[in-house]
């Protein structure tokens, strides 16, 4: 499903050309903030009730419930400042496009088979919906004025996505019950609303860069750094699996206190840590032949900021093993600090850099900005769990850095590079990390 977004993308950097697909990811930008108002953390909250053997149809229902009516009023609310602060421009009707996606979004019950773990399902409807606006996209946009389609084939997209999620939905057995849902709406959102801060914190930090380079140094510029990103978004398709797989069996744990919660988190934190450098190790060293083949020699800008960006693609994956177990212990306050401590770190990097570097300074803030919060979620977990920081994190991270540090000054070419990383760095980082027979027993469990 990523894969086939993914070439969506590449299609459109170089249909539209480097401004017409910074227009295109601002309009993005804006859907996914109201996208984060309109959800306000009830499909995270739902997930959690679901994983915890709740009453299906009563939470299905307010969960369905609030989220429409979210997304109304964020939707009015998104038209009116859109048109007020950009009048009728282009950018403003690409805006517009995107944003009709908030009403099938409120159909999408991805939420609730992540959280009785049907992830087939998830899986299929995903890949369906995204083939749809795939090849919408192969149909409706040949030339760069063709920019305002793209959010309608982003919505229509959507729209097969929540219909096929209800049909499954229904053919399961299950209902909604909406006449309790009204009732008790403002409850459920009260509730939710600490992981919905959580949500919008992150949500501001991924998108707000696009915005603000577009604000200071123009579309082109966002395109460039919307190219790296991209790429960067696609290879954390392994945090997104690991999120989905990971926080279910992480509440079913704590429910059902079977097993070792210390022992299962220090597992998945060394898994995680281990594939997480191999891929950034690599994606380092093939980002030049990636960015050129996949978006043109129009982007070799984008090469630099992609190899930044590998910095955040680490450490916002190491962060999704703090960030679901505080959710899991339900100790989601904590891991809205530890955003809001990376918001706060970020904004004064950003303002205090984009004077004396453009649009550099906020790169270079944004690419470190899990790294504060990492730290503050570590400190508190520590008191529920015994971490093994050093081992785990700093010695694997400092020992990948060092071996990159080394490729680069050695300057070789690039299948010399690649042999040193899979016979030298691959097989010692294994040994660093203690990576046996226990730990491949493990990754199978969760995956099969």
């Amino acid at each position: 499903m990523k894969f086939i977004g993914f070439l969506a993308t590449a299609y459109l950097a170089r249909v539209l050309g480097k401004s017409g697909f910074g227009a295109v990811n601002v309009g993005q930008s804006v859907l996914n903030y109201a996208l984060v108002l309109a959800n306000g953390g009830l499909t995270i909250f739902g997930t959690r009730k679901i994983a915890a053997n709740q009453n299906s149809n009563e939470i299905t229902g307010e969960i369905f419930f609030g989220r429409l009516t979210l997304s109304i009023i964020v939707f009015l609310i998104t038209i009116i400042l859109t048109f007020l602060l950009s009048g009728f421009s282009e950018t403003s009707y690409i805006i517009l496009s995107y944003i009709i996606f908030l009403f099938p979004t409120a159909f999408m019950l991805e939420w609730f088979f992540t959280g009785i773990q049907k992830m087939e399902i998830v899986a299929y409807t995903r890949i369906l919906g995204t083939a749809v606006y795939f090849l919408l996209v192969i149909i409706l946009i040949n030339k760069e004025d063709d920019a305002v389609l793209t959010g309608i084939a982003w919505t229509i997209g959507g729209a097969v996505t929540s219909l096929y999620f209800i049909y499954f939905y229904k053919k399961s057995g299950y209902s909604f019950h909406l006449a309790r849902s009204k009732k008790f709406f403002f409850r459920t959102l009260k509730e939710s609303f600490p992981l919905g801060i959580a949500s919008y914190i992150s949500q501001f930090l991924a998108a707000f860069p696009v915005i603000y380079i577009a604000f200071i140094a123009g579309n082109s510029e966002a395109g460039i750094f919307s190219a790296a990103f991209k790429m960067a978004g696609l290879f954390l398709i392994f945090d997104r699996v690991f999120v989905t797989l990971f926080l279910p069996k992480i509440i079913n744990i704590i429910s059902a206190r079977e097993s070792s919660l210390e022992e299962i988190f220090n597992t998945v934190l060394k898994i995680v840590v281990v594939f997480t450098l191999i891929a950034s190790l690599l994606l380092f060293l093939l980002c030049e032949f990636i960015i050129t083949r996949v978006f043109g020699i129009d982007y070799t800008e984008a090469i630099f900021i992609f190899r930044l960006l590998l910095i955040y693609f680490v450490f916002t994956t190491i962060d999704s093993v703090f960030a679901n177990t505080l959710i899991g212990l339900m100790k989601e306050k904590i891991y809205t600090i530890s955003l809001l401590i990376a918001l706060i770190v970020f904004l004064i990097l950003t303002f205090g850099l984009t004077p004396f570097i453009g649009a550099y300074g906020v790169i270079y803030a944004f690419t470190i900005l899990n790294i504060f919060s990492l730290s503050y979620m570590a400190y508190y977990i520590k008191r529920d769990i015994e971490v093994k920081i050093l081992r785990f994190i700093i010695y694997p991270v400092l020992f990948t850095s060092i071996v990159l540090v080394l490729l680069i000054f050695l300057s070789m070419p690039l299948y010399i590079e690649l042999l040193i990383a899979v016979i030298f760095f691959i097989p010692l980082l294994f040994i660093i990390m203690r990576i046996g027979k226990d730990e491949i027993n493990f990754i199978k469990r969760i995956f099969i």
